[in-house]
């Protein structure tokens, strides 16, 4: 059994029931995760949520809070999000039970990842949603497709460590790849330099933007080619000058 509880981090995005995140806190136990990330909680510490978490209070007493959602994910190399939210622009998508056996992979190469999770009323926003790799999905009945936050991380935790034993040999990358916040910043320098260049159809600008976001975390660039882009767009900017 591979140690998923050091590479994968379960985050929460501005909570509104401290007893949620006692049960997300005992659900992630029970499949062996324990990193536990909380966004602008709304009522947090809480003995409703050591309450609610059983067994698993070791998980909540050291849970982690930050401010924002990029200072959660900062140093992940791979994020995922989930949603059932419909798009204008799609997302890479990717099954509950395909994603337990790729952050498997993840963990066997040391890789850091974050599996975000939103709000119990409006889920995550588009922004939110757009800072991730890929959308994981839980199909459920037509008829009443609606899971809790702490169903929703049973069932993913749970395909996590199913497939904890599954060796798969994918290995190929000589460089590591960019974390989240090294991600964000070669993405910024892209844009900066576009709006530079004039590029940008100001009535379009607002979908570019959002497929320009979706193209890198697609790409997941190594830190070599993160380097040399943004070597690349520092030489651009200096010619516009």
């Amino acid at each position: 059994m591979n140690d998923l509880k050091n590479q994968i981090d379960i985050v929460l995005v501005e909570t509104s029931h401290p007893g949620n995140i006692g049960s997300v806190a005992r659900a992630m136990k029970t499949m062996g995760l324990k990193n536990l990330i909380l966004v602008n909680p709304k009522d947090f510490p809480s003995k409703e949520a050591l309450k609610l978490s059983g067994n698993a209070q070791d998980v909540v007493g050291q849970a982690i809070i930050v401010s924002t959602l990029d200072e959660a994910i900062a140093k992940s190399l791979n994020v995922y999000a989930t949603s059932a939210r419909t798009r204008t622009i799609s997302w890479p998508i990717i099954t509950a039970e395909d994603a337990g056996i790729e952050i498997n992979e993840n963990v066997r190469q040391n890789s850091k990842t974050s599996i975000i999770f939103g709000r119990e009323d409006r889920g995550l926003t588009n922004d939110e949603l757009q800072k991730a790799n890929k959308h994981i999905l839980i199909p459920s009945s037509d008829e009443y497709p609606v899971l809790n936050i702490a169903m929703s991380v049973q069932v993913i935790a749970y395909e996590i460590y199913k497939n904890a034993d599954i060796e798969i040999d994918t290995e190929w990358q000589d460089y590591p790849e960019l974390n989240s916040r090294e991600l964000s910043m070669l993405i910024d320098h892209f844009i900066d330099t576009s709006y530079k260049l004039n590029l940008f159809d100001e009535e379009n600008a607002k979908k570019i933007l959002v497929r320009i976001k979706r193209m890198f975390t697609r790409l997941k660039p190594d830190k070599m080619e993160g380097n040399f882009f943004r070597g690349f767009l520092t030489r651009i900017n200096k010619k516009i000058k």
